[in-house]
């Protein structure tokens, strides 16, 4: 049973690589992505453009998935080589379900 939502923080040019990873793997039976405005308090690593707006246009993937499954998550994205870390929450879920 899925107990943990995965939360994945990740640039807009990483985006279309991490769909094709996630897609790939039959651990997870689907995911989720948000446009996200990223505040930091290290924006001289952002552009010029995100400086003056103070905020960098991001990406956040939600998946639902097992403790087992985490792991396996990881090790495929790991594959994928990025220049930049991919930062990341872990949360425990009290239930998962559909409703009718």
């Amino acid at each position: 049973m899925p107990n943990k939502l995965l939360k994945l923080y990740l640039s807009r040019e990483q985006k279309a690589d991490l769909v094709d990873c996630l897609i790939q793997l039959d651990v997870i039976s689907g995911f989720s992505f948000y446009d996200i405005d990223g505040f930091s308090r290290n924006h001289e690593r952002f552009d010029i453009d995100e400086q003056v707006r103070g905020a960098r246009r991001m990406v956040m993937a939600e998946v639902i998935c097992s403790n087992e499954d985490v792991h396996c998550i990881q090790e495929a994205i790991s594959q994928l080589h990025f220049k930049e870390p991919m930062r990341y929450t872990l949360q425990p879920l009290d239930d998962v379900g559909h409703w009718l």
